[in-house]
């Protein structure tokens, strides 16, 4: 049968636990508000570390708080037996406060790094904030360690003789195990809480990626991924140009606008004259594609003709004074989810000029083949870009 001294002891306990998870819950509370008051948080002990308080992990949080608060209360018993004196545990009590608040920190520390501390050692200590949970647990203890001792106190006076000495303190055996297991079961808690916590923010993380990824055309740019930007030039034995020749002083490069019928594609590149006088070119253009990492894509280019637009093959034409030439750039219709696709398009009248560029988003992707056809007078230009 439990003494009216060893109900207070309990009581307190309780007490103290009760304390320890209602300023977690508060804190967590206030720094979810809006506003300036959210700033009213930093003025609680933070007695739970902010990462096992994530509401998206739910119940590991309630599970936190549930042994943890367990743990406190243990603690309490145990420190407060342990340092009491017969008669007197206002003191005691006010210490077991304290130093349970500071061991239950400790735990829910080690938990918060405890990965760190799996694949870095002891180093892995010096990840984060370690020890800021069991410094807010002692700092909590010393604020309100006041409330649980004066339940705890004991009568100044017992209904016995003036003579008899007060009733000691009783100091069971079992706290001290039963706070060891508490303790350890916050630590496993605490990384069960920690380990859902990293598994919903990967979740979050590859969620947001994929719908990135279905809101952009292509794949999501990689930062990190390898490859060789487009060169200037195509790798060729370099040409004497005749002066007759369409050079960049006589004549530029026009993207027209991209083409598509069923499961097929088609892009015109325009060569204007835009001299006074008439210009030459012949054969083919050199074409090359960019990706949106900004490299050379891989694509496979073919002379001749395609569905969209046939090849008149190669030629030598006199391109009037501001007249124009076309090819065609001819294509099947492919999937761009999730692949490496064309961000822009790099063309030069012949291989071996310098090439111009335009940023243009085509299905154009890894693996395609794009035909293109020879130079031919444009006898009906449309307005080109």
């Amino acid at each position: 049968m439990r003494t009216p001294l060893s109900r207070r002891l309990l009581a307190s306990s309780a007490i103290a636990a009760a304390l320890w998870v209602l300023f977690a819950v508060v804190r967590w509370v206030l720094s979810q508000v809006q506003g300036p008051a959210a700033q009213l948080a930093a003025l609680v002990p933070a007695v739970v570390p902010s990462g096992l308080m994530w509401a998206e992990i739910g119940v590991w949080v309630i599970l936190v708080l549930v042994i943890g608060g367990f743990a406190v209360a243990l603690a309490h018993v145990a420190f407060t037996a342990a340092a009491s004196r017969a008669g007197s545990l206002l003191v005691s009590a006010w210490f077991a406060t304290i130093a349970a608040g500071a061991l239950v920190g400790l735990a829910l520390d080690l938990a918060a790094v405890w990965e760190s501390l799996a694949d870095f050692g002891p180093r892995g200590l010096l990840v984060g904030e370690f020890g800021a949970a069991a410094a807010s647990g002692a700092l909590w203890g010393l604020v309100v360690g006041w409330i649980p001792s004066l339940v705890a106190r004991a009568p100044a006076s017992v209904a016995a003789g003036a003579d008899q000495p007060p009733s000691p303190v009783l100091r069971p055996a079992w706290p001290v195990p039963a706070t060891a297991v508490a303790v350890i079961a916050v630590v496993i808690t605490g990384v069960l809480a920690d380990n859902a916590r990293t598994a919903a923010i990967e979740a979050e993380v590859a969620a947001r990626q994929e719908a990135e990824a279905a809101a952009t055309f292509g794949a999501v740019p990689d930062p990190d991924a390898t490859g060789v930007p487009v060169p200037d030039k195509a790798n060729v034995p370099s040409t004497d140009l005749t002066p007759e020749w369409c050079t960049p002083e006589k004549a530029m490069l026009l993207k027209g606008e991209p083409d598509a019928a069923t499961g097929h594609r088609g892009l015109p590149i325009r060569l204007m004259n835009f001299s006074d006088e008439p210009c030459v070119i012949e054969g083919y253009p050199d074409v090359a594609f960019e990706d949106q990492n900004q490299h050379l894509l891989a694509v496979t280019i073919e002379h001749g003709g395609s569905f969209m637009a046939q090849d008149p093959g190669p030629q030598y034409i006199e391109v009037p004074a501001g007249g124009y030439a076309v090819s065609v750039l001819g294509w099947d219709a492919a999937s761009p989810h999730g692949a490496l696709v064309t961000k822009a398009v790099y063309a030069a009248p012949t291989a071996g000029m310098t090439r111009g560029s335009w940023p243009i988003e085509l299905d154009v992707v890894e693996g395609s083949t794009v035909a293109v056809t020879a130079w031919a007078i444009d006898t009906h230009p449309v307005p080109a870009e």
